[in-house]
């Protein structure tokens, strides 16, 4: 995937970000319905430069949360509830955007690193849970147990958006015990 001017001004405004010490997002998505386990917060939010309508902030920003839930858990809003040993939810959630959908070209993925095993992989980000007002995109994956590096990357678009430009965030990271 190319890296865009979008990109690199979002990857600019995530470093700003974080130089400056701007508070973090309390947030955590409605669709989200944890019954065991808990989530985990990557190391920072993220930003996506000037991809919304005006009135969302000095440069029409969105911002990208991203949590993990490391097996065993359980989510009732996922198609399988059950998040198994060995096995983590990745989800993010890209504010002030609307609702994403199916037929929508998002295209946000996820890669990780097994640091006990040494396996890695890439998948795509998807709509897994019920739409909530945000757009906000998940994938479980099957990492094995031990300490897992993420990071979510890409785009996604505002099925309000019309002729904006896709939402280019920059690259977040966290890092799960899973």
């Amino acid at each position: 995937m190319p890296i865009s001017n979008q990109t690199a001004e979002s990857v600019a405004l995530a470093v700003e970000r974080l130089v400056t010490n701007t508070p973090r997002y309390n947030y955590f998505p409605r669709s989200v319905r944890l019954t065991e386990g808990a989530s985990q917060p990557f190391l920072y939010d993220t930003v996506a430069a000037n991809c919304l309508p005006a009135g969302f902030g000095e440069h029409n920003d969105s911002i990208g949360i991203a949590r993990a839930i490391a097996g065993p858990a359980r989510d009732e809003s996922l198609p399988d509830p059950v998040i198994a040993p060995g096995t983590v939810n990745v989800f993010f959630s890209a504010l002030n955007t609307a609702m994403s959908s199916p037929l929508q070209n998002d295209h946000l993925e996820v890669a990780w690193v097994n640091l006990a095993t040494m396996q890695s992989g890439r998948a795509p980000m998807i709509q897994q849970r019920p739409n909530d007002y945000i757009v906000t995109l998940s994938n479980t994956m099957a990492t094995g147990r031990g300490t897992v590096v993420f990071v979510v990357f890409g785009s996604v678009l505002d099925s309000t958006s019309r002729a904006l430009p896709p939402c280019d965030f920059a690259p977040v990271v966290g890092v799960v015990q899973a």
